[in-house]
């Protein structure tokens, strides 16, 4: 009997190691985060919700009450179990590239236990980095990073053209450094949430991105969560100045999924599917990279060329990668 279990063993291993991976995916937004309060906390995948719920603005908050779904995803215990798990999930689906932020010794230890995939980002406008100019300067020319991201200037209640970010968008302009700043939702009931008191919903406009474009035309600059849910603006920018890219990130697991497929058709049926990039935006969920993933596989609107455009081709582009790492990456 033994014997035959450790057959059987032995040929589902073999079986998993035959099957070939799915095309390749580059994830142009993960975070590494430290669990800290957030360990064992749920979060409630668009596909699985279909409303959210109210609160009482008089009655004691409590985030737990806004989870309207069963079977949400569950936040790992660790530090070190988030990691992993992520790292596992991005190898399962074949992510080859991750730009992947947070503070700097996390993002450190990331690309350490992943050197072949954490794309090293930090960012110029967060409670995290707190670094000037000729600080930034010297840690990308060191290759402590590579992008910067997730620029939050939203969630600091300050616009993106505020005149206090201009030497980093130059200095970005200037070193060839790409931009991923957040346009985007925060979280729901966000003023309740300790720590978003101050973001608001007005910073999402993606016009406000206008005069760092005309400032700075050369700069690689793309909109997380594509300045939902005002996609007509995203839409009239990306127009206007090719520059620009975005990411669907977190608004492709988190978000009903109707509202998801509604805006990404929107924005190819504008005709800007070669500008459109996938992100996960995984926080602390590491089932969110998988479940990103499908809803773009999924979209019953794409074409299969569509679909490769955004999972991987734009953001290979976007980067810059050569021949040779994007012929790489498809043999893997």
């Amino acid at each position: 009997m033994r014997l035959l279990v450790g057959l059987a063993l032995l040929v589902a291993s073999a079986a998993a190691a035959a099957k070939p991976l799915p095309p390749p995916v580059i994830d142009m937004h993960l975070h590494a985060y430290p669990v800290g309060g957030t360990a064992g906390a749920p979060s409630c995948p668009g596909s699985r919700r279909s409303f959210y719920r109210p609160i009482d603005p008089r009655a004691e908050f409590e985030p737990s009450k806004l989870i309207a779904c069963i079977d949400p995803f569950r936040a790992p215990a660790t530090d070190e179990a988030l990691m992993r798990e992520s790292i596992a999930a991005l190898r399962e689906h074949n992510v080859r590239h991750a730009v992947t932020s947070g503070d700097l010794p996390d993002v450190t230890k990331w690309r350490a236990a992943a050197p072949d995939r954490i794309i090293p980002a930090i960012a110029f406008a967060d409670d995290v980095n707190k670094f000037s100019v000729p600080e930034f300067r010297r840690l990308h020319d060191a290759g402590s990073f590579s992008i910067f991201a997730e620029v939050s200037n939203e969630y600091l209640g300050s616009a993106p053209n505020d005149p206090r970010w201009e030497p980093y968008f130059a200095m970005a302009e200037a070193l060839d450094i790409p931009v991923g700043i957040h346009m985007g939702e925060g979280p729901v009931n966000g003023g309740h949430f300790p720590g978003y008191e101050t973001y608001r919903v007005r910073f999402t406009s993606p016009l406000l991105l206008e005069d760092v474009l005309v400032r700075h035309p050369k700069l690689r600059i793309y909109a997380m969560h594509y300045g939902s849910p005002m996609v007509e603006q995203t839409i009239a920018m990306l127009f206007t100045y090719p520059n620009l890219y975005v990411d669907v990130a977190c608004n492709d697991w988190l978000m009903p999924r109707a509202q998801f497929y509604a805006q990404l058709k929107q924005m190819i049926d504008a005709g800007f599917e070669k500008r459109i990039m996938f992100g996960s935006d995984q926080m602390w969920w590491p089932q969110a990279i998988g479940e990103a993933i499908h809803t773009i596989q999924a979209a019953p609107f794409l074409t299969r060329s569509q679909k490769r455009d955004i999972l991987y081709n734009n953001a290979a582009r976007f980067l810059r990668l050569s021949d040779a790492q994007i012929a790489a990456d498809n043999r893997r």
